[in-house]
C-alpha cells in the first residue's frame, strides 16, 4: 500500500463509521414504520380523548324536560293514604293498639275515585287520603280484590276542588326496556318520583290465598315502604302498572300489577265489597318438552293436571288427576290444552282468563285425556280463603324449596322472598 492510500484511510475512517451507524439507524426507523400487508388489522385501536370520555359520561340517561314536564302534570292527581287498623293484641287492662299505614293512590276519574293496593287498607277501620296540596280527607273504601291486589277508594268529590286524573295505558304493548316512573309517597315524603325502566312483562310472584299474580310488571324504578298503590307510567303519563311489591333480596327489583288487570277487576270494584274470584282447583305444571317425553305425553303445551282439589268444580267436572309420582309428576293426568278455545301453556295463562270470570260462570276446557281430545264443561266456583294445596318440588332447576303446585309460577319465582307491604307504618 502505497504511503498516499494510507494516509486517505486514516483521513476517511472515521467519516465511513459515521455513516454506516446513520444508514444503519435509517433502515431501522424505516422498518419500524413501514406498513404491514395488513397495517389495519394489526393496528390497535385509538383510545377516546378525555373530552370524549367527557361527553359520553355527561349525556342524559333520559329527556329531562319531558321527565319535569310529565312530573308536573301527573303529580296532582297522586294521593298519600294514611289507613289505621286496631290491631288484636292480649294486652291486659283491654289496651288496644292502632296500626297507622301509609300508602299511596291516584286519581282514575273526576267523581274522585282512587286506585291503589288492597294491603295499603286491608282490614282498616278508617282510611284517609293527603291531596297534593295537603287537604286530607276521608275515603271510603268501595271495593277490594285481594288476589290481585287491588282497592278502589272514593272522596267526596266537592270538598277536592278540580280533580285530576290519570288515563289508564294499555299495560299489553309494554316492552322491557321502556321507560317507567313510580310516583307514591315513600317513607311519607309526598310528591316523589323515581325514574327506570321496564326490567321485564309476564312476571308471576304469589298473592293472597295461595293464589298466583299474573303477567305482573317488573321495574328498576326504585319502589320504597309507602310507594305502594302508586302509579307505574310510561314515558306518556299513562299508568302501565300499580306498584305493589319488591323483592327485598335485592336492589332494584319491583313489581306492578299490569293495568290491563285493574281495568278488568274495575267494574267488579265499583259494584262494592270484596270481589269473588273464580276457582277451577287443579294443581298443575307446563307441559315441558322434558315432561313430555318422560310420559309420553300427547301433547307439545298445556298445563298437566297433577292434582284435583277435593270437592272443587274440577273435580265435580270428572278431571283426572296423575298417578302419584312422589316428588315429580305421575303418568295419567289430564292435559288441558284451551280454555273457552283460548290455548293456555301454563297455570298463569289460566289464572289470566279467569281474571274476567265470576264464581258461577260456565267455561269450556279442551283437554286431551290419553289418546283422546275431549271438551269437559266447568261451572266455576269461588275461591276459597283456605286452600290445602300440596307442596312438591318439579326438577333440581328451582332449588331445594317445596314449590306449591297451585298457581305454580314455574321459573318466574318459587313464593319466596317477596314483600307485599312496601307502606310505610307505626304503632300507636
Amino acid at each position: 500500500m502505497s504511503s498516499l492510500s494510507k494516509k486517505s484511510l486514516k483521513i476517511n475512517l472515521p467519516t465511513i463509521v459515521a455513516v454506516t451507524a446513520l444508514l444503519i439507524v435509517s433502515m431501522l426507523l424505516t422498518a419500524c414504520s413501514a406498513p404491514s400487508s395488513d397495517s389495519s388489522a394489526d393496528r390497535l385501536p385509538s383510545m377516546p380523548s378525555a373530552s370524549a370520555a367527557a361527553a359520553v359520561a355527561t349525556a342524559p340517561l333520559f329527556d329531562e324536560t319531558v321527565t319535569t314536564t310529565l312530573y308536573e302534570q301527573c303529580i296532582p292527581a297522586i294521593v298519600q293514604i294514611e289507613s289505621i287498623s286496631e290491631l288484636i293484641t292480649r294486652l291486659p287492662f283491654n289496651i288496644k293498639p292502632n296500626q297507622e299505614g301509609l300508602g299511596s293512590g291516584f286519581f282514575i276519574d273526576a267523581q274522585g275515585h282512587i286506585l291503589t293496593n288492597n294491603h295499603v287498607v286491608d282490614r282498616a277501620s278508617e282510611v284517609k287520603v293527603v291531596l297534593e296540596d295537603g287537604t286530607k280527607l276521608d275515603a271510603t273504601v268501595v271495593g277490594t280484590d285481594k288476589h290481585n291486589d287491588l282497592a278502589l277508594l272514593q272522596i267526596d268529590a266537592s270538598k277536592a276542588g278540580a280533580i285530576k286524573y290519570l288515563p289508564l295505558g294499555d299495560s299489553d304493548t309494554v316492552k322491557p326496556g321502556q321507560m317507567s316512573i313510580a310516583l307514591g309517597s315513600p317513607y311519607g315524603l309526598q310528591g316523589s318520583i323515581t325514574v327506570g325502566v321496564v326490567s321485564g312483562v309476564g312476571r308471576s310472584i304469589p298473592g293472597s290465598a295461595d293464589r298466583t299474580m299474573t303477567n305482573i310488571i317488573q321495574t328498576d324504578a326504585a319502589i320504597n315502604p309507602g310507594n305502594s298503590g302508586g302509579p307505574l307510567l310510561n314515558s306518556k303519563g299513562e299508568v302501565i302498572g300499580i306498584n305493589t311489591a319488591i323483592e327485598y333480596n335485592a336492589n332494584g327489583v319491583g313489581f306492578a300489577v299490569p293495568v290491563n288487570t285493574a281495568k278488568t277487576m274495575l267494574p267488579e270494584l265499583l259494584k262494592g265489597g270484596p270481589v269473588k274470584t273464580a276457582w277451577l282447583g287443579i294443581e298443575g305444571t307446563p307441559v315441558t318438552r322434558e315432561l313430555a317425553e318422560k310420559l309420553k305425553l300427547k301433547a307439545e303445551k298445556g298445563v298437566y293436571v297433577v292434582n284435583v282439589l277435593s270437592d272443587s268444580p274440577a273435580e265435580k267436572a270428572g278431571l283426572v288427576k296423575a298417578d302419584d309420582g312422589g316428588n315429580e309428576p305421575g303418568p295419567g293426568g289430564d292435559i288441558i290444552t284451551a280454555v273457552d278455545g283460548k290455548a293456555v301453556a301454563s297455570v298463569q295463562d289460566m289464572l289470566s282468563y279467569f281474571n274476567g270470570k265470576r264464581p258461577g260462570d260456565k267455561v269450556t276446557l279442551s283437554v286431551i285425556r290419553g289418546d283422546q281430545q275431549i271438551s269437559v264443561p266447568v261451572e266455576l266456583g269461588e275461591w276459597p280463603d283456605q286452600l290445602a294445596s300440596r307442596s312438591i318440588q318439579i326438577g333440581p332447576e328451582l332449588g331445594e324449596e317445596d314449590i306449591p303446585y297451585d298457581g305454580w309460577n314455574d321459573k318466574n319465582g318459587d313464593g319466596y322472598g317477596f314483600d307485599f307491604g312496601p307502606f310505610h307504618f307505626r304503632i300507636r
